[in-house]
């Protein structure tokens, strides 16, 4: 079970899940496309919205993984290299952060993560 949650003040998303769900979605991130439904939250607060899709696609052509969001969809295209990166970050903070703990995934922090990037936040679901 995956939610994401989006600020349009901050463009700022949250993503969040269970250990099942962000492993899987790592294992996911390793094909050339996919999408991923989305569990909404009626009561995003403090953010904007809830997402309804993550949809992703290899691109040949890319050096950086983009992470944007489109009206309800969170789309993530990149390189096979900078796709695998956000993979193996995914699953490494599923398999072994705390149940407090967050990751960020910027292009300040990662420069695997292109300048036009929306800000993520990995959390585990409450």
């Amino acid at each position: 079970m995956l939610q994401v949650l989006y600020s349009g003040e901050t463009k700022e998303l949250e993503l969040s899940g269970t250990r099942q769900g962000l492993l899987a979605f790592g294992q996911l991130l390793r094909g050339k496309a996919g999408s991923f439904d989305l569990s909404e939250n009626p009561r995003p607060s403090p953010y904007e919205r809830s997402l309804s899709e993550i949809a992703f696609r290899e691109d040949p052509e890319r050096a950086t993984v983009s992470i944007v969001t489109e009206a309800q969809v969170l789309r993530i295209t990149g390189g096979r290299e900078a796709l695998d990166l956000l993979a193996d970050n995914l699953e490494g903070f599923a398999s072994e952060a705390g149940a407090s703990d967050h990751c960020h995934v910027d292009s300040p922090t990662y420069d695997y993560v292109a300048p036009e990037s929306d800000p993520l936040v990995i959390v585990f679901m409450k």
